[in-house]
């Protein structure tokens, strides 16, 4: 698990979220990597945060389904299928973006653009 931040980076949040929102994030990059395998947390200028891994990703088809309660792909994997659309909601209630492509770590990249704070 690696860390990539060249400064610090506001939003306005309820902190309670915006670590719900890590930690489900976090947990499906790690659970979702092999033994071995790599996991980045990047925050980025205008307020993006990214979530890399080297797994197995999602194909583009079922990216929009990822984010529907219960929704699991059948990859063998643990929980209940609630992880995305925490998420999603989180991402709503900030007015935020999130999207979801192949990295180029060949697994997903997941994107979340905040509204930045107000200096």
């Amino acid at each position: 698990l690696a860390l990539e931040a060249e400064a610090p980076v506001w939003i306005d949040g309820e902190p309670t979220l915006i670590s719900e929102l890590l930690s489900n994030l976090l947990d499906n990059a790690l659970a979702h990597t092999g033994d071995g395998g790599n996991v980045v947390l990047r925050v980025l200028d205008g307020a993006v945060l990214e979530v890399e891994d080297d797994g197995p990703g999602i194909p583009a088809a079922e990216r929009d389904r990822v984010f529907a309660r219960f929704y699991r792909r059948d990859t063998g994997g643990r929980g209940a299928g609630l992880g995305l659309a925490i998420v999603g909601e989180i991402v709503r209630a900030h007015r935020a973006e999130i999207s979801l492509d192949q990295g180029a770590l060949g697994g997903l990249l997941v994107r979340v653009r905040f509204v930045p704070a107000e200096s």
